[in-house]
């Protein structure tokens, strides 16, 4: 069976999943959703389909403007400060020392996001690379 996914990815980007490390996972649901990743030396947008979130298994890597990387970064070490490192990681993929906010800080960074906008699936720009954490059964 064909996915709509087949249509969007193009098989001479599909790297080996071993090749990305996460960097910051900004949008979780039972599995990584969407955020930073690290791929050949580079911090790239990473992020599923809509219709994959709850197998978290296909994402594709997205390059991001100098001012798009600043703000994710920004957020990153926001949410750190705010909430705590448990979905943070070094440019080698370890995870960074653990570390939780007060539980008041955790409440004031979820209220001031509460209208903040999350980006869902990838964004309208060129996949750089594409991998599949979870190889698919032949059809």
């Amino acid at each position: 069976m064909t996915s709509k996914q087949d249509f969007f990815l193009d098989p001479a980007l599909e790297v080996d999943p071993g090749e990305v490390k996460w960097y910051f996972i900004s949008d979780y649901y039972d599995g990584p959703i969407a955020g930073l990743a690290v791929f050949r030396g580079r911090i790239l947008w990473f992020s599923c389909f809509e219709e994959d979130i709850a197998q978290h298994t296909l994402y594709v890597l997205q390059e991001l403007s100098d001012e798009e990387l600043e703000y994710e970064i920004e957020q990153k070490e926001r949410f750190e400060r705010m909430v705590g490192t448990h979905l943070s990681f070094d440019l080698s993929g370890e995870p960074l020392p653990r570390v939780t906010a007060s539980e008041e800080c955790q409440a004031r960074y979820f209220r001031e996001c509460e209208h903040e906008r999350f980006f869902l699936g990838p964004l309208p720009r060129p996949i750089v690379a594409w991998f599949d954490v979870e190889p698919r059964k032949a059809d």
